[in-house]
């Protein structure tokens, strides 16, 4: 009854859909994947730290230069509002 009131382009798409794959053995274990030799570890964990570093920098620069910028807008519409007063 439910499926007779669903379009006919439905039903073809989800006849064409593969299940989930799971990967096992034929004894019914499931497949362990390959364990990443020290290389690609050593080259994950550089990355890693580059990136910790960058995120830093970043971090302290935000820190150091938001407080200047705030300063210097400040300095900024005082002295347009000076100079307004001035004309």
């Amino acid at each position: 009854m439910l499926v007779a009131t669903l379009p006919p382009s439905y039903m073809g798409f989800m006849s064409e859909q593969n299940g989930p794959i799971i990967d096992m053995t034929p004894e019914g274990d499931f497949v362990k994947p390959p364990k990443p030799d020290y290389l690609t570890i050593l080259a994950r964990l550089v990355a890693f730290g580059v990136l910790l570093l960058v995120a830093a920098v970043a971090f302290w620069m935000a820190i150091f230069i938001v407080p200047v910028l705030i300063i210097l807008g400040i300095a900024g519409y005082a002295l347009s509002r000076t100079q307004i007063r001035r004309f």
